[in-house]
């Protein structure tokens, strides 16, 4: 299995075990029934009610811990991982290599000014241009291989 495939199973698996409990959490609140007080009852306590307080709090603080973890795994962890590629992307692009910027310009990097944090790519037709070295999207590489 490759690692993008095993990356992508790790993922759809945690995603399932976090819905496994956000529905698990669900049925557990359903299940919780309240019941009405016969008219000579005096008691006031309900088993949803004011016998169990301490469990309401529990759940909610189990929905935020559930829901945190969604919010992990569906959006800051995949923002690293790009946010990593793009750093070892920027670090090993050197002169001579052929790139395409984020704006779909192809071109070829003749040097890079570290003052000022830009690359000056050369490309079709003699014409120079200068770009932010982030907005350096990808090498470009040659068909067949």
């Amino acid at each position: 299995m490759s690692k993008s495939r095993a990356r992508a199973f790790v993922r759809r698996l945690g995603l399932s075990v976090l819905v496994a409990a956000l529905a698990l959490l669900s049925a557990g609140c359903l299940t919780q029934s309240t019941t009405t007080p016969s008219p000579g009852d005096t008691s006031e306590t309900t088993a949803a009610g004011g016998g169990s307080g301490g469990s309401g709090w529990m759940v909610m603080v189990l929905y935020v811990v559930v829901i945190g973890g969604l919010f992990y795994f569906l959006m800051v962890r995949p923002q690293r991982n790009r946010q990593k590629r793009a750093q070892e992307l920027q670090s090993s692009l050197g002169v001579g290599d052929e790139v395409q910027t984020i704006g779909g310009i192809y071109g070829t990097i003749e040097y890079f000014d570290e003052e000022t944090d830009t690359a000056v790519l050369q490309i079709e037709g003699g014409g120079k241009i200068r770009v932010a070295r982030r907005a350096l999207a990808d090498k470009v590489r040659p068909r067949g291989r």
